[in-house]
């Protein structure tokens, strides 16, 4: 019984001591295998490092070239927009001055007819000259233009235009024919200045906003009240405007920091 008892005893043991071996082996295998795979997924993280070191050798002369490229660039789209805006401003003054033709045409007729208006009720000749008109007419008799107080007076009123320089000739809205053309004439011409040229006002004003900003050889426009600045941005993109000159937009953004102060150092002084 003590020799069974013994055996049984040996084996249990036996197993036991085997089977935790067997557990720790299998401990230490998978711990190594992690490890292992731990190890690897580092080492990929360099893997590219002697790609960086190439990179970093011509980093110089590929930021030159494409600074280089990028500058071109610019150039060519700045090129592109003031001759855009340039050929815009060029088509809008032909379309005023095709409008101001025919507009002129139109006015012609209506200075004629409000000159008749103007004249007719103070003119007893005119008058007598209609009632004429009006029984000849009446009787059934053929009344000529010469006869008609209104074919004459236009007749006359544009003849008078024929031959006359109306940029001498001095403006009355209420005047002779000519005279009211030439009003009107010199208002669109005045309307022309004001909408596609610099006026004397303008660059009078620029000139004394200017002044309150100079600071030795220089200007510092920092100095100009909050009013006067707005005032100078309003007259400068007016002016740009009539000139057809567009101003670039180079407006650049701030470079975000990094967790490496020197990079940091390095973006505060770019």
């Amino acid at each position: 019984w003590c020799y069974t008892m013994w055996t049984g005893l040996n084996r249990w043991i036996a197993g036991t001591c085997r089977r935790n071996e067997f557990m720790a082996a299998q401990k230490t295998a998978q711990g190594v295998m992690e490890g292992e795979d731990a190890i690897v997924s580092s080492m990929r993280r360099f893997a590219n490092d002697a790609k960086c070191v190439e990179y970093l050798g011509t980093f110089k002369e590929d930021t030159e070239s494409k600074i280089a490229t990028y500058r071109s660039a610019l150039a060519q789209q700045m090129k592109s927009e003031l001759t855009e805006r340039a050929l815009k401003q060029l088509q809008a003054i032909a379309s005023f001055e095709a409008s101001m033709g025919s507009a002129m045409q139109e006015l012609v007729v209506k200075e004629a007819a409000a000159s008749f208006k103007d004249k007719f009720p103070t003119d007893k000749a005119l008058q007598d000259k209609a009632f004429a008109s009006a029984l000849k007419s009446l009787s059934g008799a053929e009344v000529k233009a010469a006869d008609c107080p209104v074919a004459s007076h236009f007749d006359t009123a544009f003849k008078s235009l024929q031959g006359v320089d109306l940029s001498t000739v001095k403006g009355n809205s209420s005047g002779t024919l000519p005279e009211r053309v030439a009003y009107a004439q010199q208002a669109k011409d005045a309307e022309f200045k004001q909408t596609f040229m610099v006026t004397a006002a303008e660059a009078s004003e620029v000139k004394k906003l200017a002044s309150q900003a100079k600071a030795g050889d220089g200007y510092d426009f920092s100095k100009l009240a909050p009013e006067a600045a707005d005032r100078l941005d309003s007259l400068y993109a007016s002016i740009n405007g009539k000139v057809g000159f567009v101003i670039p937009d180079l407006t650049t953004k701030p470079i975000p920091k990094t967790s490496d102060p020197a990079a940091n150092a390095y973006i505060e002084k770019v």
